[in-house]
This record gives structure tokens, C-alpha cells and sequence, in this order.
């Protein structure tokens, strides 16, 4: 396996992407994340640098992660600023850091994107450890993985990261309701 850090969504392609991410999820699309890029959405104005780490097989992708270089907190609804406030009473630096998310969008998803016919633990693990080893190389604060559905959650404990528990409110519709009746 082949592993790359790549500094935009386009030096992956979308009908790649698109392999891995799936298209349930439209926030994980290439066009979604393709579109902030391009739009300048995400980028060095807004603190949100593209990292996004590859796994390749005989060339082919197989595996992916929406990782971005931040040197804010904006944009990702986990309000850290006591994390960013302690590490400066400490008296050292808490950005930059490192996120794997997607901008601006608190929803739960899948972040480990993974070909649908591969055997995915692999993967995962070898692009967890990828993103660990980035971001001590990088000396960076912390890497954070944010609304990671129960699949990635259960890879990053075996893998030994932390996790963050925090509160969020869900709506469900519940669909159209005549209330006169």
C-alpha cells in the first residue's frame, strides 16, 4: 500500500473520491469538498489547509481522509478554545493542529473512507497511524477526528486515541402532519 499526503482534493480526481467516499453521505462527495476548495471556502484565509491522506493499491485508491492543517478553531462546532486556552497559559502553542473533519458541517459521518471491496480495518489502520505520525512529524499541538460515526470511533480507540464525548441535539423529521385532525 501506497500512502500520500496530498495538499487538494483534486490531486485525487472525483470518480476516485467518489469510490471511496460513497455517495449517501453528500458532505463526504468530491463535489461538496471539491466546491469549498475552489471556492476558497477552506484554504490559508480561513485556517483550513488540505491535507487529505491517500491509500493506494497498484495504483488504484482504496482508501481516504478529509484532514486539514488548522491554525483556528472556527468552523468545526467542538468549541476547543479552553484546549486552546490552557495550552497558552502553559505557555505553548495550540495551533497549529490538525482535523480531520468536514468543514464547517457538524454532522456524523464516516471520516476513514474506504474502498467498498477491500478488507477495511487495514486500511484504516494504516491511514490512522499516517495521520499520527503526520502530525507528531509536523509538530503540531493535537490531531482531532470530529463526528466520527461508531465504525471510526471503535478503529481510533483500538488504535489508542482519546475520546472527546460532547453534547449534540438531533432533529428528526418526523414528516407532514395535518394538525387539524
Amino acid at each position: 500500500m501506497k500512502l500520500k499526503i496530498l495538499p487538494a482534493i483534486d490531486a485525487i480526481g472525483r470518480e476516485a473520491w467518489n469510490a471511496v467516499a460513497g455517495t449517501d453521505n453528500p458532505f463526504l462527495r468530491y463535489e461538496f469538498l471539491a466546491a469549498l476548495e475552489k471556492n476558497h471556502c477552506v484554504g490559508e484565509r480561513h485556517g483550513w489547509l488540505p491535507r487529505h491522506l491517500a491509500a493506494y493499491e497498484d495504483g488504484r485508491l482504496v482508501g481516504a481522509v478529509p484532514l486539514y492543517l488548522k491554525d483556528n478553531s472556527y468552523g468545526e462546532f467542538v468549541f476547543d478554545w479552553s484546549w486552546a486556552d490552557a495550552y497558552q497559559r502553559a505557555g505553548l502553542p495550540y495551533y497549529p493542529k490538525s482535523v480531520v473533519a468536514v468543514p464547517y458541517t457538524p454532522a456524523t459521518g464516516p471520516r476513514i473512507l474506504t474502498a467498498a471491496n477491500k478488507e477495511r480495518d487495514p486500511i484504516a489502520e494504516a491511514l490512522i497511524q499516517l495521520a499520527r505520525e503526520w502530525s507528531q512529524r509536523e509538530n503540531l499541538s493535537s490531531l482531532h477526528w470530529l463526528f466520527t460515526d461508531s465504525d471510526d470511533t471503535r478503529r481510533l480507540k483500538n488504535q489508542g486515541l482519546l475520546l472527546r464525548l460532547g453534547c449534540q441535539f438531533h432533529w428528526q423529521n418526523q414528516g407532514y402532519r395535518d394538525f387539524d385532525d
